[in-house]
């Protein structure tokens, strides 16, 4: 445990001193590619990675190169590149979205001084030409890191390849005896290529960084040729194998080095190549492993984009938190304006005393007088919203402007009355901004918390089922399949966009299911742009029956609004809403509860989450109150563990071993109140057991009779259909006689064996 602790430390310093690092190596890798001399003294890769670095690092490479350019070229050329530098910075920080701008301005500043100095008879034409060639070269390094894939904070492996082998000639610069740097470093990086068995990747980087130490000095061109044959021969024929690929290597490499031109050389590229051999060996396997390889699958390449979705998802659930936070905070430290009758006072005292000469005397010597009537004021503006000259109060009879002071008043209390009533509409409005805010930033956090439960990956059912998909002429673009926390078998197949019948579906679920071994459910395909997942499941334990029976209190419009379904995550859903009143108004409300809160739960958010955005919306629906009751009975078909809640809604009725339970949780209906007011219960539910919601307009003899009828519909062995119809009929016919007549609504949810 202390071991495991003192490498979390380490860790969590590493990535606290991650940016600095960063920095510190682009300063490094501008210093190293500005050393770096190709094709006889030209030196444009330091401008190179000025040019194709990321924003964030553009200028810390700037700073590397322009102090290698000063310390290791003599002065004019070392000023030369300083400005072909300066400019190119210059360019990124004026347009920091268009590399265009700084790709001309540091190839303009090379290709202008040199005219400058051609101009005063400081340049051959020699010098001339080798200019363009600089410019050219530098344009065309610092282009192909653009396209390598630059990004604002992190740059891909790829990326990082392509500056290593531009860093190739500075390598070879330095001294380091018998010893070729370079040389052994690109003969490390194909051996660890050839290894993984990636034959494309290392022909490209050995092919290109022997061309690089050919153009950096002519006398290593048969080192270059060695290495790339060597690395070659291994991927060729000894990829996975760590002795067989060092044994290829050396022997091919050993016999191009024959090409030697020199016995001094020939020792040195040896060296050199057993450098690199050792360095191969050296390294763990576990490091070597960690380089993806030609047979691995995509699978683990989509680990990542889940972490990062689940990290995105996470930072914006707390920004959310934080905008609801800061918003009432800053509400709180705000001061209140206006928010008394005393601004009355105040503002007829601005408006109409501030140039009377009486002043002092009303306000200095009389001001409890004046005050109080102000106070007798109150009521009359209140009721009237003015008052008239007669009903001034008699501590104002030393005032000698009494109409004017009628019509201040009137003004000033018009003025606070629409003050008190924006204050109050504005708290409303924050209120429900919060809550919003709130509810989205929690639900967003349980689906980042669904997204990150880690899934142990089947590799054999992916291969399979990635052949099978090749087999059909979908070749996968991504696969994933393995088993959750709860041992239970998902998948996902991303293919090019492909219209799918429900035929083909169907039997796609059954080949997959063979390839897995395992029953599977219906297949969901989602189609987005250019692509279509395919998401499956374990076929569940149970299967949802779903019955719903309602008769409106009006014809035409029911207040009662229910959905029933099931979701991706092997849940299914009972949902009732009950728009208060009956009606068009409450079928509205019904309506609008419903299916906004059945599209909520369908993309995963919790009953709590969806009832909050679900009261936000109610609330913001219109000036009128709006409500509705949430009644939600989420079963877990896997299990059979079921959840109610419930936000005002009426008793939930169980049927459990041919006995009826009347469930109940305490709440009040969304839209009321700026918070969601509701409770919630668990029990488990069995094959032929079942639930049943209702609308309060079932309730208008009580609940006794129910219980009793259901039980009834449980000795007779009705079906979930039957027993809605029986109830929702009974229920309109003991409301027939009431005075107030409500909308009947039963929905009824049964498990049946499914495997």
């Amino acid at each position: 445990m202390k071991e495991q602790l003192r490498a979390l430390r380490l860790r969590r310093r590493l990535e606290e001193a991650a940016p600095a690092l960063w920095q510190l190596a682009a300063g490094l890798g501008g210093f190293a590619l500005a050393a770096g001399g190709v094709f006889g003294g030209l030196h444009p890769f330091g401008l190179a990675l000025v040019l194709g670095a990321g924003q964030n690092w553009a200028a810390s490479a700037g700073a590397g190169a322009a102090l290698g350019y000063l310390a290791l070229l003599d002065p004019v050329d070392g000023l030369r590149w300083l400005a072909a530098v300066a400019s190119a910075l210059a360019g990124r920080w004026l347009f920091p979205k268009n590399p265009w701008p700084a790709f001309v301005a540091g190839s303009g500043a090379l290709l202008l001084v040199r005219l400058m100095l051609s101009l005063a008879g400081l340049s051959t034409p020699a010098a001339s030409f080798a200019t363009m060639g600089e410019a050219l070269l530098a344009a065309g390094a610092g282009w192909m890191l653009v396209r390598g894939g630059r990004v604002r904070e992190q740059a891909s492996p790829g990326w990082w390849m392509q500056v290593g082998l531009l860093a190739l000639p500075g390598l070879c610069a330095v001294p380091a005896g018998p010893l070729l740097p370079g040389v052994a470093a690109l003969a490390a990086a194909g051996l660890w290529l050839a290894f993984r068995g990636r034959l494309r990747d290392c022909a490209v980087i050995c092919t290109a960084g022997a061309a690089l130490l050919a153009a950096a000095d002519p006398d290593l061109a048969f080192a270059g040729l060695g290495v790339c044959a060597g690395c070659l021969a291994a991927a060729l024929f000894a990829s996975g194998e760590r002795v067989g690929s060092g044994a290829v290597f050396l022997g091919v490499a050993v016999l191009c080095a024959l090409a030697a031109p020199a016995p001094g050389a020939l020792v040195s590229f040896l060296a050199s190549a057993a450098l690199a051999e050792a360095a191969f060996f050296a390294a763990p396997r576990r490091l070597l492993s960690a380089l993806p390889g030609q047979a691995e699958a995509a699978v683990p390449a989509q680990r990542p984009r889940t972490a990062g979705a689940v990290r995105q998802l996470e930072q914006v659930a707390g920004a959310l938190s934080g905008i609801a936070q800061t918003v009432e905070g800053v509400c709180e430290t705000l001061p209140k304006k206006g928010e008394s009758y005393n601004w009355v006072m105040d503002h007829v005292a601005e408006e109409l005393c501030r140039s009377c000469g009486r002043r002092e005397q009303c306000w200095v010597e009389h001001y409890s007088d004046t005050v109080d009537g102000f106070l007798r004021l109150k009521p009359i503006l209140e009721q009237q919203g003015r008052a008239a000259l007669e009903q001034l109060p008699g501590q104002f009879c030393r005032c000698v402007h009494p109409s004017e002071l009628c019509s201040a008043a009137g003004r000033a209390y018009a003025l606070y009355r629409g003050r008190r009533e924006s204050r109050v509409k504005a708290a409303a409005m924050r209120q429900a901004l919060t809550e919003q805010y709130t509810a989205m930033a929690q639900a967003l956090g349980q689906m980042a918390d669904q997204l990150g439960r880690t899934i142990a990956p089947d590799e054999g059912k992916t291969a399979r089922a990635a052949a099978l998909f090749a087999g059909l002429g979908l070749e996968p673009l991504e696969i994933q399949i393995g088993s959750d926390a709860s041992g239970r078998l998902r998948g996902t197949v991303t293919v090019s966009r492909t219209p799918f019948s429900s035929r083909e579906l169907e039997e796609l679920a059954g080949e997959l299911g063979r390839l897995c071994h395992r029953a599977l459910g219906a297949l969901q395909a989602d189609h987005c742009g250019p692509v279509t997942t395919l998401t499956f499941a374990e076929k569940a334990v149970y299967e949802p029956v779903f019955a719903l029976a309602s008769h409106p209190a009006r014809q035409g419009a029911c207040g009662d609004a229910v959905r029933q379904f099931c979701d991706v995550f092997g849940c299914a859903h009972l949902l009732l809403c009950d728009g208060m009143g009956v009606g068009r108004p409450a079928a509205i409300d019904g309506n609008l509860a419903c299916s906004l809160a059945q599209q909520l739960l369908e993309a995963g958010f919790a009953a709590e989450s969806a009832a909050r955005l679900v009261n936000v919306a109610l609330a913001l629906k219109s000036d009128e109150e709006s409500a509705a009751t949430l009644d939600l009975a989420t079963v877990d078909l896997f299990s059979g563990r079921t959840r109610l809640y419930k936000a005002g809604a009426c008793p939930t009725f169980a049927v459990r071993g041919g006995k009826a339970e009347l469930l109940e949780a305490q709440g009040l209906p969304v839209g009321i109140l700026g918070g969601v007011v509701g409770g919630s219960r668990t029990l488990t539910l069995r094959e032929k057991e079942l639930l049943v919601l209702v609308s309060d307009g079932a309730l208008v003899d009580g609940p006794g009779w129910i219980c009793q009828q259901l039980e009834l519909c449980a000795a007779l062995g009705s079906t979930p259909a039957e027993i809605a119809s029986i109830l929702a009929d009974t229920a309109q016919n003991r409301a027939a006689s009431a005075a107030r007549p409500d909308d009947v609504t039963v929905a009824v949810l049964a498990l049946e064996k499914a495997v």
